[in-house]
């Protein structure tokens, strides 16, 4: 009997190929896009002298920037957002937050049967009483629909940056109930655990 076989008998190959099966499943339920903005350059001008607001950048991604965005290893303006041109919209979105001068930011995100409008961390200015919250570099902000999300807005108040945007586009595929790959999961480990500890036996076995 060859090393191989001994290591690797059928039953081991057939519990390998399940947990792969898993694997497949669980990592095409969904489409999850990562932008980090380190290649984007912050020097671009025009023929004036002028910087280069950001726009179709990453239109191949599926988005694209609206108002004053620029870049320089992150997304930064006085005002500016972001809108999903893509047939298929994503349910979830995520990105960390910050402003320099530490002032609040108003966040408008908008989707189809879906709205939201919150205020971030810092200190709010104008006619107001409230003062805001202390303020959190880079807060994280993160936002689901199951209709999906169409845009996400910011407001100008001063200046703010976004980084690590994430975006996550649900599959057509019909997706296990979480308890189900849980349990299918535990399944899958206890058998093999218990097949692999009598192989184990076995080969130690003189």
């Amino acid at each position: 009997m060859s090393i191989k076989t001994k290591l690797f008998p059928s039953n081991i190959k057939k519990l390998l190929s399940l947990g792969f099966c898993l694997f497949l499943i669980i990592s095409n339920s969904a489409n999850a896009i990562l932008l980090d903005f380190d290649e984007l350059d912050d020097t671009v001008v025009d023929a004036e002298g002028n910087r280069v607001p950001l726009s179709d950048e990453y239109e191949s991604q599926g988005l694209v920037f609206v108002g004053s965005a620029y870049g320089g290893g992150v997304v930064a303006g006085p005002g500016f957002g972001f809108e999903f041109v893509s047939g298929n919209l994503p349910t979830f979105v995520s990105f960390n937050l910050g402003s320099p001068s530490e002032i609040a930011v108003d966040i408008t995100v908008n989707g189809p049967n879906y709205f939201k409008s919150i205020v971030s961390s810092g200190a709010i200015v104008g006619m107001t009483d409230d003062p805001g919250t202390p303020y959190i570099p880079n807060e994280l902000f993160s936002f689901y629909s199951e209709t999906g999300i169409a845009s996400v807005h910011f407001s100008g108040k001063a200046g703010n940056y976004i980084d690590n945007l994430t975006y996550t586009y649900t599959s057509d595929v019909a997706v296990p109930e979480p308890s189900t790959i849980i349990l299918l999961g535990l399944g899958l480990l206890g058998l093999f655990s218990s097949r692999l500890k009598s192989t184990f036996t076995n080969f130690s076995k003189p």
